[in-house]
Formats: C-alpha cells, sequence, structure tokens
C-alpha cells in the first residue's frame, strides 16, 4: 500500500472560488483524482488500498473545485476532509460523518491515518523548501513522480524516482536532496509508506520558493 500525492502550487481562494471547465469521464477514482489535481492545484493524499477498485463520477461543466470533488466522488462511498483551502484527504463516509469515532478506530481497515490530516500540508511545504534550496532555477518548472520511505523522526529513509524530470542531473540533484533531508514534522505512526508524490509545474516557481531562499540554515 502507498499513498498518492499531488503536489503544486497553492492559489489559495483564488482557486478556491473560481469556476474551472471539467471534462472528465467516469474513470478509476485514482486516475481521476491525479487528473483532478493537475486542473485545479489541489493537493490530495489518500492511501491507494482506500482508492483502489473505486470509480469516480463523471464531471463535465464548469464548477467550483470543491463542488467538482464531491460531484466526482458520488457512490464512492467517500468524503473530502479538507486539511487546508486546497488539500484534502479522503475517508469512508461512516467515518466522517463521526470526528470522535474516527479519532478512536485508527486501526480500521482503509482508514489512513494522518494525525490531525495536517500532514499532507507538511510533506508540501517540506518538499518545496528542500526542492528549492537544491534546484532555485528549475524546481516548480518540471514534472516528477517520486516515492519517499520515511523514518520515525521525518527523516528520508529512501526517495525513488518512479517518472523522470526529463534530464539525468535534474533527477539525481532531487533523489540528493530528498535523501539527505527532512520533513518539517515527523510522519504520523501509521502513516501507510511508500509516499508517491507527483510534482507538476507552478504558475510562479519563483514566488513559492521565495520564503525558503530567504532563509539561512
Amino acid at each position: 500500500m502507498c499513498l498518492l500525492m499531488t503536489l503544486m502550487a497553492m492559489t489559495h481562494q483564488a482557486i478556491a472560488n473560481a469556476l474551472i471547465r471539467f471534462d472528465l469521464p467516469a474513470q478509476p477514482l485514482e486516475t481521476a483524482l491525479v487528473t483532478f489535481g493537475g486542473l485545479t492545484g489541489y493537493s490530495v493524499l489518500v492511501a491507494s488500498n482506500l482508492a483502489a477498485g473505486r470509480q469516480a463520477a463523471a464531471v463535465v461543466g464548469d464548477f467550483e473545485p470543491r463542488v467538482a470533488l464531491q460531484k466526482l466522488l458520488v457512490d464512492t462511498g467517500l468524503v473530502a476532509r479538507y486539511s487546508g483551502s486546497n488539500a484534502f484527504t479522503l475517508a469512508p463516509i461512516a467515518a466522517a460523518e463521526d470526528s470522535t469515532q474516527q479519532a478512536a478506530d485508527e486501526g480500521q481497515k482503509n482508514r489512513l491515518a494522518l494525525g490531525k490530516t495536517t500532514y499532507a500540508m507538511v510533506l508540501q511545504s517540506s518538499i518545496t523548501r528542500i526542492l528549492c534550496r537544491a534546484q532555485p532555477d528549475a524546481f516548480g518548472r518540471y514534472r516528477a513522480v517520486f516515492q519517499l520511505w520515511l523514518n520515525a523522526d521525518g527523516s528520508v529513509q529512501d526517495a525513488r524516482l518512479l517518472e523522470s524530470t526529463g534530464l539525468k542531473e535534474r533527477d539525481a540533484i532531487l533523489q540528493k536532496a530528498l535523501r539527505s533531508n527532512a520533513m518539517d514534522a515527523p510522519p504520523p505512526a501509521r502513516l501507510a509508506q511508500p509516499i508517491s508524490i507527483l510534482l507538476t509545474p507552478r504558475p510562479d516557481p519563483a514566488a513559492d520558493c521565495h520564503p525558503y531562499m530567504s532563509k539561512v540554515e
């Protein structure tokens, strides 16, 4: 079992309230989530065994992202639980309806242990920080897919590239940077691993990197 996370630009309320044209056919949920993330810039962290075998509903028309996501999840038995303005995880509907019970049932089948559902945000900011400093002139300008294995203290045990950035030298820098750094917080004890990260181009990479480049380690 692994996690699927799309890591993209954080455009907050501008995207959250914008109407976006969707033309998504009914398709496997995992595929639909990646496409949804690419269209909206939303980040999703979801256990692959939770999404496996589920079919996303077709979404066609102009919708705000959250409305489109709600339509996409119809009849999947899952609901989005937001950890930020444009970051979410998925949970079974029954579990999401009772957050107290959900917190008590961390070991239940198909439940993704994400602490307070904020670790997706930790991953996003941590990876942005690491790659901005390692690739200041390249980060946010390419697509890549990689997997991470994290130690209990948040350090990276291993990083493996699943889809090249398009340049071998850039691939090597990306993997070296990830393997020699740590996330900003340790992962929840039961976080499923490896974590699969889809990194996509950002509309303003320099702005995304600026907070991290202006700080000295």
